[in-house]
């Protein structure tokens, strides 16, 4: 476990796996969520219980003086629809019928619940499956239980594979599920939220609910809740242990880079179409090179900043950009996302040498500007165009 979160995203980035930092935050994120949603539900039902005593002492003080049959003095209240208590909320200036927002809350804690099993699932997936890792989408707590139980994974991540199975097949986990998925799917279930008046006592309860042919029994809310919030953030706790330990056994990170060679671009002004500018790598021997390289661009001066690398081919050059010699391929597409990834580049066999520069200029091209992640080369008569892309990004 690292104490700060610098040295823990610098190891990530030695490790190359930083992708998985995203993932971390987010779940973090997520259980701040869980926790307001705790927080928000208790004080709901504390104002409740405030404005019930509120309304009691206001009724007792309402006394009626009245004659029994008997002929003793005696006192009367009387409770109708009329003078019960009112509960309304405001939010954000809005009254609130605090049952609405109660129901609303309850569904939202447990599904930000699972929302963290599932940012855990993504840690996992990004962190230590790297090169073999699955489609990010196509990630969630249940993927990665079937994932880290296959043999293959088992063994290179015991740890990792033995948290899944513990948190998978615990009773509580088995509850969070059942409820998020019964609320979020199917149908409510039967909450109580009554304010106990004259002697009585509140009753909050999450009612007991029938899925896939298991029965949930009816469970107090506030120790319900508590024991949810310690359950994830145990859970949350146990797994960076094991991920701790197990990202740095660099199992699947071969031929990652967090930078390339730059960006070669030129641009004439008598020369309207000869623009060009791609994005290169530097290799003497193309094709002793590897099949697949997978590309983070990084920058750890000062800070740590990532960016997904733009290019859809990389090329490959004996010197700075000019001696052009094969290419890669994206077999990952990207669009404007503020998720990062190492993105895949597969060796292009069938294009070689200058008829990789021809291919380029067949493109729509894109000029660069000086940026932190990759160094610019502009060969140009125009010396606007060159004043521009000095400019920083």
């Amino acid at each position: 476990m690292y104490t700060n979160d610098a040295d823990f995203k610098t190891a990530l980035l030695d490790h190359k796996v930083y992708s998985a930092w995203q993932f971390i935050e987010f779940t973090r994120k997520n259980i701040e969520t869980v926790q307001y949603c705790y927080e928000t539900l208790n004080g709901v039902i504390s104002k409740m219980s405030m404005k019930t005593v509120w309304w009691q002492q206001n009724l007792f003080s309402d006394f009626v003086e009245d004659v029994v049959v008997d002929g003793k003095q005696a006192r009367r209240i009387t409770v109708t629809t009329d003078n019960m208590p009112t509960y309304e909320m405001h939010v954000a200036g809005e009254k609130v019928d605090p049952w609405f927002l109660f129901d609303k809350l309850l569904r939202d804690f447990f599904q930000y619940c699972m929302n963290g099993f599932d940012s855990i699932s993504q840690i996992a997936n990004a962190g230590l499956l790297a090169n073999s890792c699955k489609k990010v989408d196509s990630v969630d707590f249940q993927r990665m239980v079937q994932c880290f139980a296959q043999k293959t994974y088992k063994t290179a991540f015991p740890k990792t594979s033995a948290w899944f199975d513990n948190i998978s097949s615990s009773r509580e986990f088995q509850y969070i599920e059942a409820i998020n998925n019964r609320t979020k799917h199917t149908a409510g279930i039967s909450t109580k939220l009554l304010m106990g008046i004259l002697g009585s006592s509140n009753n909050t309860k999450i009612g007991a609910f029938l899925r896939k042919d298991v029965q949930y029994d009816e469970r107090k809310i506030t120790d319900q809740l508590q024991a949810t919030i310690d359950f994830l953030n145990q859970g949350f706790d146990d797994f960076l242990k094991v991920f701790c330990e197990e990202f740095l056994l660099d199992t699947y990170i071969e031929n990652r880079h967090h930078e390339i060679g730059g960006v070669y671009q030129y641009k004439m002004k008598d020369e309207p179409d000869g623009d060009l500018a791609y994005a290169f790598i530097k290799g003497t021997d193309f094709a002793s090179m590897p099949s697949e390289l997978y590309i983070l661009l990084a920058n750890s001066n000062g800070r740590i900043e990532t960016h997904i690398c733009p290019f859809d081919h990389i090329l490959v050059s004996k010197d700075d950009g000019q001696e052009i010699i094969g290419r890669y391929v994206t077999e990952d597409a990207v669009g404007d996302d503020c998720l990062v990834t190492y993105r895949k580049y597969v060796k292009d066999e069938s294009t070689i040498g200058d008829a990789c520069r021809y291919c380029e200029m067949q493109k729509e091209q894109i000029f660069y500007h000086r940026n932190p992640f990759f160094t610019v080369t502009s060969v140009s008569n125009d010396d606007e165009f060159l004043k521009r892309t000095s400019l920083p990004f």
